[in-house]
């Protein structure tokens, strides 16, 4: 009898650990994004060269671009200053993206992408399309080293850079993807972790379907689905977002994700002053750009974190950290540059 009861005993024990190992892990909720931030507002100026992409790989090692002086189109900020090296290249920055202090890469626009490595930047590639050198590429996006993509646009037959190019480096080489069943500047290239999908959104310059749109498109196999589109204006405009390896679209006052092929909307923004451009830490911490400053979401309400000074004030990017921020802003009437840098208290 007392082998029975050990042996059953010890078969009830093993059902109920295997139970409990197949059981659904349920994901905890988000808490609230912090408000509480100290602001410190950096101030490059440099009349005429607007930075307009931002990446980092920590809080001390921030780095912002732009494509107009040779000598001053790279910044790099180290933790306590923001400086440029001052040293001419031939090369228009157009997009950042990196994995490390010493792996970053910039894309420009005469088809030309460099790297930096070991505190040394260098030409690696130079693509050309159709004969034609005036590629730009307008950002970069990659979730590894060798899984990285470089994309934008050039010119059509009318001079408008409604051809859209994709670029790929696999850790070794760069290649061109194929194209066909795009149309604009692709501004915006993601995989979205929860599908598994990747999306894009184009800027089309004129004629078809609006005047100037924003197209969203669904890569799958090789080729192109365009699933959304509406007209290149405030107020209407459309974006993707990548937060928490989640893509978020907006869609004029609406911000929602893609569900089962579907869009559902997790946010209907009611201010009118919504610029359509969004950054995050996760579904309860985001930053939503506003014509008049910048506005949070922690999955309740809306407040705004700051006010601009001048009107006509834009934010190009944001390099968002566990506790600290960088959103980099343009104010028009003064032509300056200035890098909002929040800290958590």
């Amino acid at each position: 009898m007392r082998v029975i009861t050990f042996v059953s005993s010890f078969l009830i024990t093993l059902i109920i650990i295997s139970s409990c190992d197949n059981s659904p892990t349920i994901s905890e909720e988000p808490p609230p994004g912090s408000r509480d931030y100290t602001w410190k507002v950096d101030t490059l100026n440099y009349p005429y060269n607007i930075n307009t992409r931002i990446w980092g790989s920590s809080p001390s090692d921030v780095w912002a671009i732009n494509s107009g002086y040779s000598d001053k189109t790279i910044f790099h900020y180290d933790g306590n200053e923001w400086s440029t090296d001052g040293i001419p290249r031939p090369i228009s920055p157009r997009s950042i993206w990196g994995f490390s202090d010493e792996n970053v890469w910039i894309g420009g626009s005469e088809g030309a992408i460099w790297h930096y490595s070991v505190y040394f930047w260098s030409e690696n590639v130079v693509f050309r399309k159709d004969g034609n050198r005036q590629i730009v590429f307008d950002n970069m996006w990659g979730d590894a080293p060798n899984n990285l993509y470089a994309f934008g646009g050039y010119a059509d037959e009318k001079g408008r850079p409604n051809n859209s190019v994709i670029a790929h480096y696999n850790g070794n080489e760069w290649a061109m993807l194929n194209t066909d069943g795009l149309t604009g500047i692709v501004e915006r290239y993601y995989k979205n972790k929860s599908d598994n999908k990747i999306y894009l959104r184009t800027n089309r310059m004129g004629g078809g379907e609006f005047p100037d749109s924003n197209l969203i498109y669904e890569h799958n196999k090789g080729g192109y689905k365009k699933i959304y589109g509406n007209i290149w204006t405030k107020g209407l405009q459309t974006d993707l977002s990548l937060i928490n390896g989640e893509v978020y679209f907006v869609m004029g006052s609406r911000i929602a994700k893609r569900v089962n092929n579907q869009f559902r909307t997790i946010i209907t923004v009611d201010n009118p002053e919504f610029y359509q451009r969004i950054w995050g830490r996760n579904q309860n911490d985001i930053f939503l750009l506003m014509t008049d400053g910048l506005v949070h979401y922690n999955g309740n309400d809306m407040e705004y974190l700051f006010n601009f000074d001048k009107p006509r004030t834009q934010i190009y990017g944001a390099a968002i950290f566990e506790k600290e921020l960088f959103f980099l802003t343009h104010e028009s009437p003064t032509n300056l540059n200035l890098l909002y840098h929040g800290k958590i208290n």
